[in-house]
C-alpha cells in the first residue's frame, strides 16, 4: 500500500523494527509505481526527510534490501537499485521459470486449487482489465495498481503452494525484474495483454491438466522475457 500523509506523520509511534519494515515497503512501492528503476540511487537523507524518520532504520532497511539482492553499494554512488544487464536477466529467468513450474506442479499434485480460488483469480484479473476503462489520470497511480494486481496474481500461486522459500525467492526476483522493466514502461505490456495471459492460466488450471497449465505458464513467462529483451 502507498503511505498517506497521516501515516507518514505518525510513524514516530512505530518501533525501530517496524520502521525498517516500512522503509522496505516504501522502496517496493516506489518500484511498483515506476518511480524507482535499475541504477537509481537511494539517498538516506532524502528518504529520512520524506518519511520523517531517523536514518538508523533506513540504514537497517537498506542492509536488508542489499541482502535480498535489490541493491548494490559502492563508495562513490552509495546504495542504488540493482542494475541488471541481459546476462543478469537471463539468469533470473533461468531460476524463476523452474520455480514457477515447481509451484504449479505442487499445487496440482496436492490438489490445492478449487473453484473458489479460480473465481478469486478471475475477479482479480477483471480488476486489472478495468484499468484500461477507468479514468485514472495519474499514470503513476495506474502503474502502481497495475503492477500490484499482477504481483497479487502470481503471489496467489506462490503462497497456495505452501512453499514459502520458493515464494520468498520469487517475490525478490519479481521486484528485481520490475525495476529493470521500469526503464521503459512499454515493456510492461498493457492491462489487456496481461488479462488475456492470466485468464489463459486460470482456464488451464480449471481444465485439470498439469501439462496444459505448465505450457500456458511457460508462454506467459516467455512474454516477460521477450519484453525485457527489448530494453
Amino acid at each position: 500500500m502507498l503511505f498517506n500523509s497521516y501515516e507518514i506523520n505518525n510513524m514516530i509511534t512505530y518501533s525501530k523494527s517496524n520502521l525498517s519494515e516500512i522503509v522496505v515497503t516504501y522502496v517496493k512501492n516506489k518500484i511498483l509505481t515506476g518511480e524507482l528503476k535499475s541504477g537509481d540511487r537511494l539517498v538516506e537523507t532524502d528518504m529520512s526527510e520524506e518519511l520523517q524518520i531517523s536514518r538508523a532504520p533506513i540504514r537497517e532497511a537498506l542492509r536488508e534490501l542489499h541482502m535480498r539482492g535489490f541493491l548494490l553499494f559502492s563508495p562513490k554512488k552509495g546504495s542504488q537499485i540493482l542494475n541488471l544487464d541481459m546476462k543478469d536477466i537471463a539468469e533470473i529467468f533461468s531460476i524463476r521459470i523452474p520455480l514457477e513450474m515447481q509451484v504449479l506442479t505442487i499445487i496440482f499434485e496436492k490438489e490445492l486449487l478449487d473453484e473458489k480460488d479460480l473465481e478469486y483469480l478471475e475477479a482479480l484479473n477483471k480488476k486489472m482489465i478495468s484499468l484500461d476503462e477507468d479514468t485514472i489520470s495519474d499514470e503513476k497511480e495506474k502503474k502502481f495498481i497495475f503492477n500490484t494486481y499482477d504481483l497479487a496474481f502470481h503471489e496467489f500461486f506462490w503462497k497456495k503452494s505452501e512453499s514459502f522459500r520458493r515464494a520468498d525467492i520469487l517475490q525478490n526476483q519479481y521486484f528485481q525484474l520490475l525495476a529493470a522493466m521500469n526503464k521503459d514502461a512499454s515493456t510492461l505490456g498493457s492491462a489487456e495483454e496481461k488479462y488475456e495471459e492470466h485468464q489463459k492460466i486460470v482456464d488451464a488450471c480449471r481444465s485439470g491438466s498439469l501439462n496444459q497449465a505448465l505450457s500456458t505458464f511457460q508462454k506467459h513467462m516467455d512474454s516477460y522475457l521477450n519484453a525485457v529483451q527489448m530494453l
